[in-house]
Formats: structure tokens, sequence, C-alpha cells
């Protein structure tokens, strides 16, 4: 009997610790192992309760830390010339970008405003660039040469923000670039000859050689996703940035596989290279080009797919201390279009090389925190209209009990929307002041504004559903 109740006691802890260590039950060693045991499957869309918050999330924030940042340089391009996206005449020496990492020392980091802040203004996850093409990883990896590791005494700053995400109610993100510009193997498919975008480098290793050298190149990358994704908990996004190494199998479906089992949970955008052999990621991406299309729909996303924008607040993608941000007026309407179709917003900004957050941030998020204060359910939480512009001229979201109609910057005396059912009233979703309606024929819906609006940049309309 007493040894019968030592088992149960035993069964019961081993259970609670399993639970408990949730996605986390693997080390990162036992992670890394697995990877050559592991069974491939072909990506499949996630279907996992803890992944559905993603399509209604609307915002995210983008954060591009590291090295780069002490110098106010775009990451990793910077180094790169003939780059027609990096505002700079001249490219940063090679030595003398990865010298930055003895200068990175953020001493005033405390991810705490950071996170509270971007909560307040409505994003709902966080993405940091735990590792960009650079090869710099922001903790203490015990793979590869550039990382936290070596050059800031083992100290580790993705915990703090993991923490700070969780502390707040944030979704957790890591940004991963699988291609590592300072790895001695990738050094043989590095694309651009002399570090210019001009001059393609030829690659003259057989295939079989290019393989041999991914192969060992993969086991290192396997080596810090086994890290990432053992030591911080559940992770809600891996926003992976391309392996571009070409001609050789990269293995997507294995690490397809081998990312499930390590976080059941995570969302995988697709920006692992496959080199044509199969899809991958959970969504797509829409990246600068497409704010040049607005209002149209985003051609490469199918209505129903989940799908996300990312462009840089201010400047380029890292540290911009002389850089204008985007007005609000355009960060609300990018908002507004994006979720009108149903995709998520993830905005930019790269926090200075002590560890705060650049001037002017907190002034914005208090500008959408102002608007969101009122307005956040006719965004987050939201459901697409994908065919609105057959209904309306306005952009429009909605959920299972009302829609929302977004006025953005028209000043009108009367909208007109077709086809919905016959609603029990209209407000305006700030004040709740009722709207006076006709409601005709043909699911004709006329309402009535009296040349009023209720915000200058984003006036909702929102109308509930019978």
């Amino acid at each position: 009997m007493k040894l019968k109740s030592i088992f149960i006691l035993l069964l019961a802890f081993y259970l609670q610790t399993v639970n408990a260590q949730g996605p986390s039950a693997y080390t990162a060693e036992a992670a890394y192992d697995l990877i050559n045991t592991i069974e491939p499957s072909p990506f499949a869309h996630t279907t996992h309760p803890d992944a559905q918050w993603f399509p209604s999330a609307g915002m995210g924030l983008f954060m591009h830390w590291g090295i780069h940042s002490v110098a106010a340089l775009d990451p990793s391009w910077a180094m790169i010339k003939n780059c027609f996206w990096v505002k700079r005449d001249c490219p940063i020496a090679t030595e003398d970008y990865y010298r930055l990492a003895e200068d990175f020392d953020p001493v005033a980091y405390d991810p705490e405003k950071w996170v509270l802040a971007a909560r307040q203004a409505g994003f709902q996850y966080m993405v940091l660039t735990a590792k960009h093409h650079d090869g710099y990883c922001l903790w203490p990896s015990k793979y590869g040469e550039w990382n936290t590791g070596k050059y800031m005494q083992g100290r580790d700053l993705l915990k703090p923000y993991v923490d700070a995400c969780r502390k707040y109610g944030m979704k957790v993100g890591f940004y991963y670039s699988p291609r590592d510009w300072a790895d001695p193997d990738y050094a043989h498919v590095f694309p651009f000859q002399d570090n210019d975008l001009n001059q393609k480098r030829v690659i003259t290793l057989t295939p079989e050689e290019s393989q041999q050298k991914f192969d060992h190149f993969f086991m290192t990358v396997i080596g810090q996703l086994s890290e990432l994704l053992t030591r911080y908990g559940k992770i809600d996004v891996l926003w992976f940035d391309g392996v571009e190494w070409p001609r050789v199998n990269t293995y997507p479906d294995k690490v397809h596989a081998w990312l499930r089992t390590l976080q059941p949970g995570m969302v995988i955008n697709p920006r692992w290279s496959t080199n044509g052999k199969g899809s991958f990621g959970d969504y797509k991406t829409e990246e600068g080009s497409w704010r040049g299309h607005l209002p149209e729909h985003p051609k490469k996303v199918n209505d129903g797919e989940w799908w996300e924008f990312c462009e840089s607040w201010s400047g380029h993608w890292g540290y911009s201390p002389l850089d204008k941000y985007r007005s609000l007026d355009q960060v609300m309407k990018l908002l507004i279009y994006a979720r009108s179709y149903g995709g998520n917003y993830l905005l930019n900004i790269g926090p200075a090389p002590d560890g705060t957050m650049r001037k002017g941030y907190y002034t914005e998020c208090e500008k959408l925190a102002n608007w969101m204060k009122n307005n956040k359910e006719s965004v987050i939480g939201t459901q697409a209209v994908p065919k609105w512009k057959e209904m309306s001229k306005y952009p429009m979201t909605k959920t299972d009990q009302a829609y929302y109609v977004h006025l953005l910057n028209d000043t009108l005396n009367t909208i007109e929307i077709t086809g919905i059912e016959k609603p029990n009233q209209a407000v305006w979703l700030d004040s709740g002041e009722k709207l006076s309606f006709k409601y005709l024929e043909g699911k004709k819906l006329l309402i009535d504004l009296n040349g009023e609006r209720s915000h200058p940049l984003d006036a909702v309309i929102k109308i509930y559903s019978e």
C-alpha cells in the first residue's frame, strides 16, 4: 500500500512538472538531438487552440535591436555597397561593423517600459530580433561566435523581454534570421561579391559540396533555435527571414515537424526558404510596398488567409534617432485597411543602444492609446470584411454582433451601405451617440451624419446587428 502511494505521488509530480513546463519540456540539448530522429511532415497550417489568437490580433510591435544600434545603422545591410534602401553614401566596413559588439552595452535596458506603453497603445504581440543576418545573438548561445556570451559576460537580453511580455499579457515573438553572414560555412554562398549588391557571387561549389557545408551550417541554426525554443517557455510567434542558400535541401518538412513538437501552439511565418520543396508558414507577409497600393486588397493574399504587413514606424529598421515618425494619420490608415482585409499590422521601432526606447516612442504610443481607449473593439478582435468595397466606400470590420465603418478623413452628411441585415441601431463608437438611419429595399442602409464626425482621423460607426 505504501509503495502504491509513493508511486501515485511520483506520477502526480511528474505530470505536474510536464504540464508546468508545457512546450519547453525539452532541454536545449534534447531538442538539438531530436532533429536527427524526428519524422518529417509537410507543412500544415496550425489548428492548435493556442495559435488562434493571431488572425484577430490586429497590431504587433517589431523591434530591430543589436550591435548595429550603437552607430544607428540599418541592421546588417549597412555593410553592403549600393544597397538602395540604406540611406548611406558609404557603407561601413565589415570589420568596423562587427567591432560595434565591443560597445553594445544596454545599461538602461528596461523592457517593461517598452511593453507597457505598447500594450496601452493597442499592440497585442511583440517580435524582437533575437538574431539578424549579421549573426549577433542577443542571448549567450553555445553556437556561433557572435553573441552576448562572448561580448557581454553572458548577459541574456531576451529573458527580461519575455518576462515583461508575460507580465502585461503581450504575446511573445522572436525574429530569427537563419542566414548568418558571419558564419564561415555561409561565406561560400554569401550572395554579394565584395559586399556589393550589384555584384552577384558565382557559387563554385559542386552540389554535393554545397549540401555538405549547408548541413554543417544547419546544425548551428538548429542549435540556436533549440536554445530559443526551450529556454523561455511558451513562444507565440517565430519570425524567420530567409535561409538564402540556393540549390540545397533546407529540410523544410523536418524543420516543420521539429518546431511543432517543441512549440505546438506557436505561429510560424513563411520565411524559411524551401528552394521549391513545398510550402512553409502559417501566414503570409507583406512588406513596405503595399502602402502604395491602398486601398486595394494585397495581391498575394487570398480571402481567409492569415497575413501580416510590416513596415518601419520611423526611418530604417534599426535605431533611427533623427528620422520622423509616420504621422498618426498614416498609421491609422494602414491599420484600418489591413484589418478590413483580415491582416495584422506589424509596426517596427529600433530601440537605442543603451536599452532605452528611442525618443518619441512613448508620445506616439500615447497618441494611439488615446484613440484605442474608445475604438479598440473596431480593430482588435475583429474579422475581415473582404468585399467591403462592394458594400461601401469606407473600410469595414466586423464581429459576430456588429459591423464597424471607418470614415478615416471623410466628413459626410449621409453614408450608404448595402448587403447587411437591418440593424438595431447605429452609433458613434467613441461617444455612444445614436445616429438616425433608414433601411430600404435591396438591403440598403442610409445613415445620417449631419456633416459631423466624432474623431478627426478615424471616426468609427458601430452598426448593431439584429
